[in-house]
């Protein structure tokens, strides 16, 4: 009995223990089935971003200023019969680097030559060389490596100009070891790889071209030049010299010459550009256009001599002659005449001395405009031809001289006309800004006269476009700091002037660095630009 009885004991455990192991197996077996399930799920396809698109920029007629070329990219599936496939569409230095990745079994990009459709497992996306036409490096500016703008319009609009654009991707179905087992399928909008929507600026493409090429045709290896609409001080054209590949800023972060930096909105010494608001403040107190004024090659203020640039002297001239020959001691004594105190608030009212914003971060330099009770003697005399502590930006220049060709209105020098969402419309435009009359009608009209003048006899003459006349102003800027490599004083070479003669339309500045003579240097540059905008037309 009590054998019959430890004999079921031992079988009671045995099915005990064998039914324990039996769950212990059953919960090992579902717990390692539901890893699997979750690996295989994670593990069953394969996000591969194709490329993160941004919106275009335009110009005033939306013609794109960004891409304008197109590269293709193909997301590849590796198998045998894609290589097959994808080899005549590869760059032959390209094809053993394709051979390669293809044993790796693994989802991958490469560039092809061009598009295709129908190809085992690969997808072949369009996507345009964003800075393929080279434009307004300055003010379009660049994006980081993760498409991030890192200035100028880029950084501006970052936020509307990803909106506009997208991440394009494909998902590959692929083993746990990464391998494809299937094809691929986008998931991305079409329309994200070439988005049409962006940023309108008032640039002129064809216009900006022109400028570009004639500061490279004429050598300016520093320097800057501005064209802007005198009605609306809207920014048709600006080159800054030198520039830089948006493709490869790391090239340009150590070099001397700063090719990152925008010129348009740097101060400099004007020299005898600043004549101009002079004269405008002279006219504006009642001083006669016909007053005279006896040139000996110098004048003295207050013990101190300042020199006309011809030691000899001009003799008597006229205001039109001391215009036409930049004549410093003409207008070292008009100061005189004038005071400080008009000349200084005409010059503010022209935009001097005020910073000009064209879009977030892009910001024109205040300069320098001498205060008040600093013009006294031997300063303002240094101010009456544009010298002394007296800086400014090609930009408020030029906005000077548009103020004259319109008339005597104030400009706000802009660069945003508005937004459109499909490339062909504006959707938002930016709003106009409030111009006020900040000198008569009739001080414009003369100004106006005597840089025409300038042009047609002056020593502005090879400023003279091949049709339409135009009005202008030499200067050449001593900047008190010397060459290396000369020992001389670099003396800054400037022409301002308004096209055409009649009716003006653009106000334009060119500004040579280094350049000596503006009539050598930076009027022909003026002569080009006039010469496009009037075949243009």
């Amino acid at each position: 009995m009590e054998r019959s009885c430890g004999r079921r004991m031992v079988g009671l455990f045995c099915c005990l223990i064998g039914a324990l192991a039996f769950l212990m197996v059953r919960v090992w077996e579902l717990g390692q089935g539901e890893v699997l399930a979750q690996a295989a799920e994670q593990q069953s396809s394969y996000r591969l971003e194709v490329a993160r698109t941004r919106g275009r920029i335009y110009d005033r007629e939306l013609e794109p200023l960004t891409g304008g070329k197109v590269a293709y990219l193909a997301a590849v599936a590796p198998s045998p019969q894609g290589l097959e496939a994808l080899t005549p569409l590869v760059e032959p230095e390209q094809r053993e680097e394709l051979a390669r990745r293809m044993e790796e079994r693994k989802p991958f990009l490469i560039p092809v030559t061009s598009y295709a459709q129908g190809l085992p497992g690969i997808e072949i996306f369009p996507l345009e060389e964003r800075y393929a036409q080279g434009l307004a490096p300055h003010l379009l500016g660049y994006v980081s490596g993760d498409g991030i703008g890192q200035s100028g319009i880029e950084a501006a609009y970052q936020e509307e100009l990803d909106a506009f654009g997208g991440s394009l991707w494909v998902r590959f179905q692929i083993d746990a070891l990464g391998r494809v087992l299937g094809g691929s399928q986008g998931e991305s909008p079409a329309e994200k790889a070439l988005p049409t929507g962006g940023v309108v600026l008032t640039l002129d493409r064809s216009l900006q071209q022109a400028a570009q090429q004639a500061m490279e045709d004429h050598g300016v290896e520093a320097g800057t030049c501005v064209v802007m609409d005198v009605e609306t001080g809207g920014i048709l054209a600006a080159v800054s010299c030198p520039s830089f590949d948006q493709d490869n800023v790391a090239a340009s972060l150590e070099e001397e010459d700063a090719p990152l930096l925008n010129r348009i909105l740097q101060p400099y010494s004007v020299g005898s550009s600043f004549k101009l608001a002079v004269t405008a403040a002279a006219l504006e107190e009642g001083i006669s256009p016909l007053q005279r004024y006896q040139c000996l090659g110098g004048v003295e203020v207050d013990g101190q001599v300042f020199h006309c640039h011809n030691l000899a002297g001009h003799g008597e001239i006229s205001l039109e002659e001391a215009i036409q020959k930049s004549c410093n001691a003409y207008f070292v004594q008009l100061a005189q005449q004038v005071g400080g105190e008009p000349i200084r608030r005409m010059a503010a009212a022209l935009g001097f001395g005020s910073p000009c914003s064209l879009a977030e971060g892009i910001q024109g330099a205040s300069g320098t405009l001498p205060a008040q009770e600093e013009l006294v003697s031997g300063e303002l005399a240094n101010f009456s031809f544009g010298q002394g502590k007296l800086t400014a930006t090609p930009l408020q220049i030029t906005a000077m001289t548009a103020a004259i060709a319109n008339g005597g209105r104030q400009v706000v020098p802009c660069l945003v006309m508005g937004m459109s969402e499909d490339g062909e419309t504006l959707s938002w435009e930016a709003p106009d800004y409030a111009s006020q009359q900040v000198m008569s009608q009739r001080t414009a009209r003369i100004l106006q006269a005597l840089m025409i003048s300038v042009v047609e006899e002056g020593s502005g003459t090879t400023a003279k476009p091949d049709q339409g006349g135009a009005g202008g102003k030499t200067a050449s800027a001593q900047t008190g700091r010397m060459d290396p490599a000369t020992g001389e004083e670099i003396v800054h070479a400037w022409f301002t002037g308004f096209y055409p003669a009649d009716d003006p339309r653009y106000a334009i500045t060119v500004l040579v660095e280094g350049g000596e003579s503006g009539t050598d240097r930076a009027a022909p540059v003026f002569q080009r630009i006039a010469n496009a905008i009037s075949q243009e037309n």
